[in-house]
């Protein structure tokens, strides 16, 4: 049975985090924390060239450490450029999920801006009301002091 590497049980430990997601709801999206999530990829990345360049060196012989040499660094530049794909495609996936989230809070927010207004402008109704009934008892009290009705 194979050992598992570090970068193997990173790249789990990502797609554990995926899974365990809180979802958006109605959607198929999760929320995930993206510095934290950039950072295990970064790792992951760092991890897969140090695990290419370590199999490449367990492999190597003395006679054909001049190819080695330049296989490695094909295998090197291959796994950067892959690496960079997969960063790349993770950063667009993140910045379209933080698009989505960013929309649905904006929605929710909406919804509670104009309840907020429906109260605002009840509180708004009730005060003239009261105002209105204020100004109804002080004309038809005479013109003296008015004392609150509660003592301490």
């Amino acid at each position: 049975m194979a050992e598992v590497t570090a970068t193997e049980r990173r790249l789990r430990d990502l797609k554990r985090t995926i899974v365990e997601a809180r979802s958006v709801p109605m959607s198929a999206s999760c929320m995930v924390n993206r510095a934290d999530t950039l950072a295990t990829i970064d790792t992951i990345i760092v991890g897969l060239l140090e695990d290419l360049e370590a199999k490449q060196k367990a492999g190597e012989s003395e006679s054909r450490r001049g190819w080695d040499i330049v296989d490695q660094t094909e295998i090197v530049q291959e796994a950067r450029t892959r690496a960079a794909r997969i960063d790349a495609k993770a950063r667009a996936e993140q910045e379209e999920l933080q698009a989505e989230a960013d929309r649905y809070v904006e929605t929710r927010l909406a919804a509670f801006e104009a309840e907020l207004q429906v109260t605002l402008s009840r509180v708004g109704v009730m005060r003239d009301r009261l105002m209105t009934r204020v100004k109804t008892e002080e004309e038809a009290e005479p013109m003296t002091t008015i004392m609150p009705r509660w003592t301490v």
